[in-house]
């Protein structure tokens, strides 16, 4: 009963936390990846096209799907991305503390739907 109220609180707040076009990118991006990836699930690269595509910062997008960027101090160019859910260990509590409030908004977001149990891969595929 607890994990049926807790469902429908984050499935609420979901409108209420993000932008109109941030939720566009991260449902379209998540039925692309559903048939595009073996896995079913989005990788790095796709999280920056539809990040472009639709506009919105590749960061909270990203976090939308247990996904973190960061940029190395040698080479500001580069992204190098932190993929949550096909290697959790990664996602540690400091480079969680690295990004601004958006970012840990999104990926807080993503963890409570992923504790309910709403993230079913086929099977995770490192890219």
């Amino acid at each position: 009963m607890m994990d049926l109220v807790w469902s429908q609180r984050i499935a609420e707040a979901y409108p209420t936390l993000f932008p109109r076009r941030l939720r566009q990118a991260h449902m379209a991006l998540i039925s692309w990846a559903e048939d595009a990836n073996p896995d079913g699930w989005p990788t790095p690269s796709d999280v920056e096209r539809f990040a472009r595509l639709y506009g919105v910062p590749r960061g909270p997008l990203g976090a939308l799907v247990g996904m973190l960027s960061r940029q190395p101090v040698n080479d500001r160019r580069v992204v190098v991305w932190v993929d949550a859910v096909r290697d959790p260990d990664a996602a540690t509590p400091h480079l969680i503390r690295q990004h601004d409030h958006k970012v840990v908004r999104a990926f807080g977001w993503f963890c409570a739907t992923t504790d309910l149990g709403w993230l079913k891969l086929r099977a995770p595929v490192l890219h």
